[in-house]
């Protein structure tokens, strides 16, 4: 895991805030292979992880890997879009790269009423402030013509694009029926392109691909994002430690069983590990525990405001579980007055959510840290 020949890496070997450098991966291998595969067969792909669990930097990588091999890359955000003009916007973003040129010569003026401008040199897209007054017509005719962009290069030169739609869900914030007009241009590409569809809300992208009366029933192979096997995580951050002259003593592994494999906590305990070693303190169980203490404290704000958006039925079902209870457990049912069947869906809406994994005997919370800061409060 290096990087880039003749380039000195930079920063820390922990990074945990963003997407992860392809080259500070930790054992996603057979997920990009299996990536690379299916972008070879032309079969689209559909990936869900609950949020910081490392999808857009497993996908990064993959861009990555298929740019060497001659591939086009685009990379869509629709993370927390808000309506039509918002969508043309961060298609634009996405996929003004592939051609500069085709984009100027084509959509300069109709960009310019989203509030998007390029360069007079270069590459250089702009995302100016949106227009005060939404321009539909503008933004509809972005979208139609911007998604054959892949296949019209294709005629070109026979070079095939990577398309990644990051956040796929919430392009129905934007419109209910936006996936059928993806699916009305992607479905005649065939070679020109393959297409990631990627999520962190189950239910959401359950009910894209999987409800027989949406455009994309059935039109994408799902690929699991597992946690990460504290083994290969363990032998990986001890070398990274070693690198740095670090000693992590017995802290490290204890920390990384904690993270019990989410990724972004477990890079996040390794960085604040190498603080604390860093000036000088010894890698013993004292040093792990104030590493989750500092850890809790940077998160507190996040779990507070989940907690207080929550309804009473999610509460009392996290909590539980937090505290290795079941969510029908009789006893809690009668502890708060509410019917078994009751917590047993709140705890549906959870794992639709991405906060809990149910298990036949129980279940567990996604975010090692959200359960103990509950098992604190």
């Amino acid at each position: 895991m290096t990087g880039d020949a003749g380039h000195a890496r930079q920063g820390t070997p922990f990074p945990f805030e963003g997407p992860v450098p392809p080259s500070l991966l930790i054992d996603r291998d057979r997920e990009l292979e299996l990536l690379a595969r299916r972008a070879a067969d032309r079969v689209n792909v559909r990936m869900v992880a609950p949020r910081r669990y490392g999808k857009t930097s497993v996908l990064l990588a993959h861009e990555s890997v298929l740019r060497r091999t001659g591939w086009r890359t685009a990379h869509v955000d629709f993370s927390r879009v808000t309506d039509l003009t918002d969508a043309a916007r961060r298609l634009a973003a996405g996929y003004g790269g592939l051609d500069v040129s085709w984009v100027r010569s084509h959509l300069q003026g109709l960009l310019a009423r989203l509030g998007v401008s390029l360069s007079s040199s270069g590459p250089g897209l702009t995302l100016a402030p949106r227009p005060q007054s939404p321009d539909g017509a503008a933004a509809e005719t972005v979208l139609h013509r911007m998604l054959d962009l892949p296949l019209t290069l294709w005629r070109e030169d026979a070079t095939p694009t990577l398309v990644v739609f990051d956040e796929f869900q919430d392009l129905l914030v934007a419109r209910q029926d936006l996936d059928g007009l993806l699916r009305s241009k992607i479905q005649y590409h065939g070679d020109a392109a393959a297409y990631v569809y990627a999520g962190s809300e189950p239910s959401l992208m359950r009910e894209l691909f999987e409800t027989r009366e949406r455009p994309f029933f059935a039109q994408a192979d799902p690929i699991a994002l597992d946690p990460l096997p504290l083994a290969d995580a363990l032998e990986e951050l001890e070398a990274r430690f070693r690198a740095e002259s670090l000693d992590p003593g017995e802290a490290l592994a204890e920390l990384v069983a904690f993270a019990g494999g989410h990724p972004q906590r477990t890079m996040l305990f390794a960085y604040l590990l190498a603080d604390r070693l860093a000036d000088g303190a010894a890698g013993d169980a004292r040093a792990a525990g104030e590493v989750v203490d500092a850890a809790l404290k940077r998160t507190a704000p996040t779990h507070q405001a989940l907690w207080q958006q929550l309804p009473r039925t999610e509460r009392v079902v996290l909590g539980a579980v937090a505290d290795g209870i079941a969510p029908s457990n009789e006893a809690l049912a009668a502890e708060h007055q509410l019917a078994r069947s009751t917590l047993n869906d709140a705890a549906d809406r959870l794992t639709n959510q991405g906060h809990l994994v149910r298990a036949p005997r129980g279940g567990a919370l996604v975010d090692p840290l959200l359960a103990e800061w509950l098992r604190r409060r």
